[in-house]
């Protein structure tokens, strides 16, 4: 294994919802919806929409943060950002 094999990870906050769930348009995949959600990569705050698997779930994310102030974290691969 060299340095090229390694992935970098990045740590991603997702600090809220700014508006969804809302359906994908993706030719058979009828169940997947995005929710736009402002994030903070490398201390810079950034919008994205971020995807889900289905309504329900992209529906839990507007949920939490109804409740919660907290960020969710999560890490992504370098190359995402």
């Amino acid at each position: 294994m060299v340095n090229s094999d390694i992935v970098d990870k990045k740590q991603v906050k997702i600090w809220d919802v700014i508006s969804g769930p809302y359906p994908c348009d993706i030719p058979d995949n009828e169940d997947v919806h995005y929710n736009v959600c402002k994030i903070e990569v490398d201390g810079k705050i950034r919008q994205i929409e971020y995807f889900f698997g289905s309504f329900n779930s992209a529906y839990e994310m507007v949920k939490y943060f109804h409740s919660n102030i907290e960020p969710i974290e999560v890490e992504y691969n370098e190359d995402d950002y």
